[in-house]
C-alpha cells in the first residue's frame, strides 16, 4: 500500500457509545464545519434512516475528492453504541516531470480534511 492510502486508513474509527443517532449525526455536522477550510468543504451527502451518515468532500465548491461515512449500530440492552467512521473513495494526485514521470508521492486533497473530522469525532467520543 501506498503512504497515503496507509494515512487515510488510520483515519479509521471503531468507537463505542451511549450517544444515540441523532447526538452523533450532530457531532457529525460539528466535525463537518470544524473539518471545512476556504477551499476544500465537507457536506452531508446521504442519511440512511438511524443507520449510517455519508459525507462529500469537495475542493472549490464542485470537485468531489472523498466521500466517507459513520456507521451506527444501536446495542441491545444497556451496552453502548458502536460507531464506525469509514473511509471512503478519495482521489490521488502525484507530481510528474515531462507530464509522465512521477517525482513524489502520492497526495489525496481530502486527507487533511478526513484527518480533521476523524480527529474531532475520536476526541469528542473518547
Amino acid at each position: 500500500m501506498a503512504a497515503i492510502d496507509d494515512k487515510i486508513q488510520a483515519t479509521k474509527l471503531i468507537l463505542h457509545t451511549p450517544k444515540s443517532f441523532d447526538q452523533i449525526r450532530a457531532l457529525g455536522l460539528e466535525a463537518a464545519a470544524r473539518a471545512s477550510g476556504t477551499l476544500t468543504k465537507v457536506s452531508e451527502l446521504e442519511v440512511d434512516s438511524n443507520k449510517s451518515i455519508s459525507y462529500t468532500v469537495k475542493r472549490s465548491g464542485f470537485l468531489d475528492v472523498m466521500n466517507f461515512g459513520i456507521v451506527f449500530s444501536q446495542a441491545e440492552g444497556d451496552r453502548d453504541n458502536t460507531v464506525l467512521l469509514v473511509p471512503g473513495t478519495y482521489l490521488t494526485s502525484q507530481a510528474t516531470l515531462l507530464v509522465f514521470i512521477p517525482i513524489g508521492p502520492k497526495d489525496a486533497a481530502g486527507y487533511p480534511t478526513l484527518k480533521k473530522f476523524s480527529d474531532h469525532v475520536r476526541a469528542a467520543l473518547s
